[in-house]
């Protein structure tokens, strides 16, 4: 009887957790205030922020309530364009941190470790990968 609730629980605080953690890394790496800045839009960042955060609950109701949305022509062209362009501002952002990443560790003192903290990272990503695509029923509701 309680495995269900359960079930739910560990699904809510889950989705919570992954949600924070992509905000907050889109906020950390300042896709939108270097965005704002160099197409000197400046006055827009409260609109960019709430965009962002709209596009991530739409993209969330989608994913669970499973929604169709028969997309043909132009809007599909439209939908595939904006979602390449998020992409790739969202890749270069990354990149461009990166390149700090040395710097960072360096003032840290990490010395020792890094290898492994990426190492774990890209097993992680695999592992998630593997059950996601290899596993039936892993990301279906029961």
């Amino acid at each position: 009887m309680m495995r269900i609730p359960l079930l739910v629980l560990a699904g809510f605080a889950s989705g919570v957790v992954v949600a924070a953690g992509t905000f907050a890394f889109i906020a950390a790496i300042g896709i939108v205030p270097r965005m704002a800045q160099r197409t000197n839009t400046k006055q827009y960042i409260p609109f960019y922020e709430d965009t962002i955060l709209l596009g991530g609950l739409f993209g969330c109701l989608m994913s669970c309530l499973d929604w169709k949305i028969g997309l043909q022509g132009v809007p599909a062209l439209l939908h595939a364009l904006l979602c390449g362009i998020f992409v790739g501002v969202l890749a270069m952002a990354l990149a461009e941190v990166l390149n700090v990443m040395p710097i960072l560790m360096r003032r840290a003192r990490l010395n020792k470790g890094i290898t492994w903290f990426v190492v774990s990272f890209a097993l992680g990503k695999l592992l998630g990968s593997l059950l996601y695509f290899l596993k039936d029923g892993f990301y279906q509701l029961p």
